[in-house]
């Protein structure tokens, strides 16, 4: 290969090496930015096992996995919605205790538990995952939601605020250990 074609295959590679630190720098820049003071910390719960770390910072590692994920599609981050938590952790805690999960009961429907806990926003969504041991982490149920294209587009949807519920235990009996029931109600 002559010297002059070498040279410019080099410098593509290089460019391209260059490219993509700008790019996972970018992501992390914009990470630390959306992220509350301590979102490592807080993303780092992310791993724990809901009944084997407090409910909220499993919560807000949820919220924080979501807002990294969205910042990697050049989204902005949602902030939290008080009242929309509150809904998603009443629904969350209503399906472990009545044992179905679903995203409606009668009488128990998404605007409704919305109006219920005083949210008045526009386009509510909502996602409801539940699993055990890993599966029911944070990051477990976020890796599920975004394996679901119907899950994906509440994750990454035009929304801009987020509540967050977790209820420890299986909606289902299936005696599992270290399982969590967990809501995220999304809107404007």
């Amino acid at each position: 290969m002559p010297a002059k074609a070498f040279a410019r295959r080099f410098a593509r590679r290089r460019a391209r090496r260059h490219t993509a630190a700008l790019v996972i720098a970018t992501a992390t820049c914009s990470l630390a930015v959306a992220a509350p003071a301590g979102a490592a910390q807080v993303c780092a719960a992310a791993a724990g096992v809901p009944g084997s770390a407090p409910d909220t910072s499993l919560r807000r590692a949820l919220r924080c996995l979501v807002n990294a994920e969205r910042a990697g599609q050049g989204l902005r981050p949602l902030r939290a919605g008080r009242r929309l938590g509150v809904a998603a952790r009443t629904h969350a805690a209503d399906m472990v205790a009545r044992g179905y999960f679903a995203h409606e009961r009668p009488g128990w429907t998404l605007p409704g538990r919305l109006r219920a806990a005083g949210w008045s926003g526009t386009n509510p969504s909502e996602a409801i995952g539940w699993g055990c041991g890993r599966l029911g982490t944070p990051r477990g149920v976020l890796a599920a939601w975004l394996a679901s294209p119907s899950h994906r587009a509440v994750v990454l949807g035009r929304f801009r605020r987020a509540g967050v519920g977790l209820a420890v235990g299986s909606p289902l009996p299936l005696g599992c250990s270290g399982a969590g029931t967990w809501v995220l109600d999304v809107g404007r």
